[in-house]
């Protein structure tokens, strides 16, 4: 009997539910079946008021009326209840809600989307009725029913999560009126935000208290703790991690460079300065052509860049429509008066339309027809102009009538006349736009270092090939005799070291990937070729791990960078992230895997041998305060300008022990020689030499090559690969066939040499094919045999230079990273040039094929002696 009519009141609920749903809707199962149901209390008093709802009567209604009612029964795609219940109990500040058999009067109730506490439905009476096309129009004598929300707060950290918004509803209530199907069929009081005030939106913590950053792009919001996480170093200002590279909001071009407080709490000074500087000057950030129109014509790059680049550009540009007088300079917006004056004859924009100002004066100036506000100020000026004349003006504010070729005088030259245009908003020329005039007979202090300089500036240019240590000997030039690096340069080289230290690993954890496959792919065919079943005998278990595995976390973070650097995304991502997995990175080096991977870096051919240098250290690196020591510099790859120029001037002192003056005059100021180092990559040598017919005055051409190079592959971009050391010898040869260097001395500088002694008893030098006649003496140690190895491939260079064009090689070796060893390299060169100078002039009647510079033994400390 029991069972009967407990299926009697499940049919009876079907029979509710089918009518609250649309015609011919099936009836969800249990487990898709989400509704909530608030049952009439009648039990205890209670201390606060309860919400009620106008009785209706469900067996009295048609379906078309009971569609029109606002329910809270919805079907969201998530269930939260897997059956039908006929009891339902809710708990508001410790006061049960007695559970009774629904009625057709009864008030609804609402759980929220977080679950945490109900939220209850009231009816409001007092406002209007909704309009006549909701079912109300068909049934006038029925009361038009309301729904609102009316949560108490119960929390005990309101402030931080219940946080009321501008409109007096709270975070629960917004999350409530957006829920499924409830969100399109309750009207609420107001206009529930979308987007919360206040709310991280990285963790999703809520204060109206706190500052939050706003990204420039997307317009997340972020809190000190999550700023830096989120856009880390900013190389292009406050941009998140994905928004990189993306244009601004021009809703937000007005805060371009302007540091928020929250910006400078998180920061250094030195960095919000970078921040502020990337922020303005970044090609992203910058107007795009396209946002330009000028006299009815969109510009483009060409234009564009002219325009910012004249002297006197428009301050403030935003994206729009502008009218530009090339002869006067007057610049506006528009259908407006002008606003500002910049440079004349710029070659932007179409022709300047008569109706670019709207004006409607029948007074024309350069074709266009002016404004109320002008005319007032010509005739203020005394400027006879009747309706129907056109006027001449020029960028000084002379003016002249069309056609009569006679200049009348300046509009803008009395004080009164400019104080009316400021009263009218106007703009005026500059009183002097070229700036003070020099006078010629002086000298300025920009020509007085030009004027007391002792000499010509000796030009050195400086070659080799990537990873031949040109880099690393500017560097250091430039602590030896520069003033080293500035604080935007540090700040550069930071972000560089950073961005480094994820390439370098990404080829470790490629390498690691190969290495993987490869012992997984050995143990397999041993386990087949032994027929073994067993995977703990094999070293292979059921997971077909191995030495060079690493976990699921490490996996992941592995794909996840190996990715980005496969869609070409690296830029996006790093620098700017570096905080956010600086740890991750420190314990993925201490993992066993890496560590293996790692005693294989000789066949890692893309790994620098300064990565476990950097690696080592990456939360160090990564963090807030870290500052490169010239240690850290002096690794660092990238550091100076991987295409094109990189210049150094210096001076240097010209006593040296073979100089007279140095012996017999102490007393005597030392005579300080002008240098100027200019380093030019190899890779601008691969556009035909663009680079080389410039350098005709130059005094020596430093080429350097690394001993090591001799084992190494090396290719020109998407050419064939072939040993870099053969690389290097035709690069060399054909710099001296150029006809720009020809009579020019040639300084060959092999560095490395540190690294030949510690590789040369592994691979030998007859590896590369240049070098197969190769046959030391009998040597003792490695030391030996790389002082042997390093006066072979000397002689070699040698041979190839004298073959050419009949002259000495100079030659000399360096340890890059030796700051003593790149100090008596620049000696030895500064000898060469005094050297061939005194060749020139035939003072001592040397020849040039019995030059003592060269690798044979020498007396003089300056020649290598080694």
């Amino acid at each position: 009997m029991a069972a009967k009519e407990a299926e009697e009141e499940n049919r009876a609920w079907e029979d509710v539910i089918r009518r609250m749903l649309p015609v011919g809707a099936p009836l969800p199962d249990e487990d898709h079946l989400d509704y909530s149901i608030a049952i009439e209390y009648e039990g205890p008093p209670i201390p606060y008021d309860v919400p009620r709802v106008d009785p209706l009567d469900l067996d009295s209604l048609s379906v078309s009326d009971i569609s029109s009612i606002p329910v809270a029964a919805s079907i969201p795609s998530k269930p939260k209840f897997s059956s039908f219940k006929k009891n339902r109990y809710a708990v508001r500040n410790g006061s049960p809600l007695e559970s009774q058999r629904p009625s057709s009067a009864s008030r609804s109730q609402i759980d929220s989307r977080n679950g945490d506490y109900d939220s209850e439905i009231e009816v409001d009476k007092s406002r209007p009725p909704p309009p006549p096309e909701q079912s109300q129009q068909q049934h006038p004598d029925k009361k038009n029913v309301v729904v609102t929300f009316n949560t108490p707060k119960d929390s005990e950290n309101d402030d931080d999560e219940e946080e009321d918004d501008d409109d007096g509803y709270t975070s629960s209530q917004s999350s409530v009126a957006g829920h499924g199907a409830l969100a399109e069929n309750v009207e609420t009081r107001g206009i529930v935000k979308q987007k919360k005030r206040g709310i991280c939106s990285r963790c999703g913590k809520r204060s109206r208290l706190k500052e939050r950053e706003a990204c420039l792009v997307c317009d997340a919001r972020y809190c000190n703790n999550c700023l830096l996480k989120a856009m880390g170093s900013m190389p292009e200002g406050r941009k998140c991690v994905s928004c990189i590279k993306k244009p601004i909001d021009e809703a937000k071009r007005s805060r371009l460079g302007k540091s928020s407080r929250l910006l400078r709490k998180v920061c250094s000074p030195l960095e919000v300065q970078q921040i502020m500087k990337a922020e303005k000057e970044c090609a992203a950030n910058q107007l795009r052509p396209e946002q330009l129109v000028v006299n009815g014509r969109q510009l483009n790059h060409e234009e564009l860049a002219e325009l910012f680049g004249c002297p006197v550009p428009p301050q403030k540009l935003k994206p729009g429509r502008y009218w530009y007088d090339k002869d006067s300079g007057l610049w506006g917006k528009e259908g407006e008066k002008p606003d500002s004056i910049i440079s004349s004859k710029l070659n932007i924009g179409s022709k300047l339309k008569k109706d670019a100002s709207n004006g409607n004066t029948r007074v024309f100036i350069n074709g266009r027809e002016i404004t109320k506000a002008e005319l007032r100020v010509l005739k203020v000026a005394k400027v006879q102009c009747p309706r129907d004349t056109h006027f001449w003006v020029y960028e000084d504010g002379s003016y002249e009538e069309e056609g009569q070729n006679n200049i009348k005088g300046k509009i803008w030259e009395k004080a009164f006349t400019r104080f009316w245009c400021s009263l009218f908003s106007l703009p005026v020329p500059p009183t002097n736009p070229h700036g003070p005039q020099e006078d010629p007979t002086t000298f300025s202090g920009r020509s007085v270092p030009e004027y007391l300089g002792h000499g010509r500036v000796q030009k050195l240019l400086l070659f080799g090939l990537e990873g031949s240590g040109t880099s690393t000997i500017f560097k250091q030039a430039k602590f030896l005799y520069g003033n080293g690096f500035s604080p935007e340069e540090m700040e550069n080289i930071k972000h560089m070291i950073q961005s480094n230290m994820y390439k370098y690993l990404s080829v470790l954890l490629e390498g690691r990937e190969r290495f993987e496959e490869e012992a997984l792919s050995e143990l397999r065919t041993n386990n087949l070729d032994a027929e073994k079943s067993d995977s703990d005998e094999t070293g292979i278990d059921g997971s077909n791990q191995c030495i060079y595995s690493i976990n699921p976390r490490f996996k992941h973070f592995s794909d996840w960078l190996l990715d980005i650097v496969a869609m070409g995304d690296f830029d996006k991502f790093f620098p700017a992230a570096t905080r956010e997995y600086a740890r991750t990175v420190e314990e993925l080096w201490k993992d066993p895997a890496i560590q293996e991977t790692c005693k294989r870096i000789e066949e890692l051919h893309h790994l620098p041998d300064v990565a476990k240098y950097f690696l080592e250290r990456a939360v160090e690196i990564s963090s807030n305060e870290y500052e490169p020591s010239e240690k850290d510099i002096l690794y660092a790859e990238g550091v100076t300008q991987s295409n094109g120029l990189a210049s150094l001037e210096f001076s240097f002192d010209d006593r040296s022990p073979m100089s007279e003056i140095y012996d017999n005059n102490f007393e005597c100021p030392p005579s300080l020689t002008k240098y100027q180092l200019i380093r030019i990559n190899s890779k601008g040598l691969h556009d035909g030499c663009k680079w080389l017919a410039m350098f005709e005055d130059v005094r020596a051409v430093i080429f350097c090559v690394a001993l090591t190079d001799y084992d190494e592959m090396w290719s020109r971009g998407t050419g064939p690969i072939y040993n870099k050391m053969l690389a290097s010898r035709d690069m060399f040869e054909n710099l001296v066939r150029h006809p720009s260097f020809k009579d020019i001395p040639f300084v060959l500088l092999l560095t490395k040499y540190d690294a030949l002694e510690n590789k040369i008893n592994r691979t030998p030098l007859s590896t590369c094919e240049w070098f197969k006649d190769f046959s030391p003496l009998r040597h003792h140690n490695h030391h030996a045999l790389a002082q042997q190895a390093y006066y072979y491939v000397a002689v070699k260079f040698k041979e190839l230079y004298s073959s050419i064009c009949g002259q000495k090689l100079f030659v000399w070796q360096t340890k890059g990273r030796e700051r003593r060893s790149i100090d008596e390299a620049f000696k030895y060169i500064r000898e060469v040039l005094k050297w061939d100078e005194e060749k020139n002039e035939n003072m001592y009647e040397i020849h040039g094929d019995d030059s003592f510079y060269s690798t044979e033994m020498s007396s003089s400390p300056y020649i290598r002696q080694e």
